[in-house]
């Protein structure tokens, strides 16, 4: 699980590397910008780094989501199919600034989560009950997902 992690670590460098291009967008790849998709997985990933934190165990064997299941396993999901959670929508306009303190703090968040216990959740809005295991993959394939965007909007 220590690779997982590295892996978020060398994510947030990639999104800092990225962040001076915030304002970049192409309306046929994504409505949202470089600066956007930046700050969605930094609230996402700082909102799933603080749920773990609070260290809610479970003590019983969760019902599995179809969904949930089809992510981890295939460590992707398709374009266009789940709309971000409202709570982790971004800000109309984003800056470069804005994303450097966000980067900062969400790498604050992350740091230890490895000390957590195993049996720590979250509660993901469309994921459902994840341990702290499952979330940090999530992390990491969220994380592509959105930089495979991020990609394709600079592509242009």
């Amino acid at each position: 699980m220590q690779h997982v992690l590295k892996r978020i670590v060398d994510q947030l460098q990639e999104f800092s590397r990225l962040s001076p291009q915030a304002e970049y967008r192409n309306k046929e790849v994504s409505g949202w910008s470089v600066g956007q998709q930046i700050e969605h997985v930094l609230i996402a990933m700082s909102g799933m780094a603080l749920g773990l934190k609070k260290e809610r165990l479970s003590e019983t064997q969760q019902p599995e989501n179809q969904l949930k299941t089809e992510v981890l396993n295939s460590g992707s999901f398709p374009r266009g199919v789940i709309q971000a959670p409202e709570i982790s929508r971004p800000r109309d306009f984003v800056d470069d600034d804005d994303l450097k303190r966000l980067i900062l703090k969400t790498s604050n968040r992350v740091t230890g989560l490895l000390n957590l216990s195993e049996r720590s959740t979250i509660d993901h809005p469309i994921l459902g009950v994840m341990s702290r295991d499952e979330t940090i993959r999530f992390m990491v394939i969220h994380n592509d997902h959105h930089l495979r965007i991020i990609a394709d909007i600079l592509a242009e």
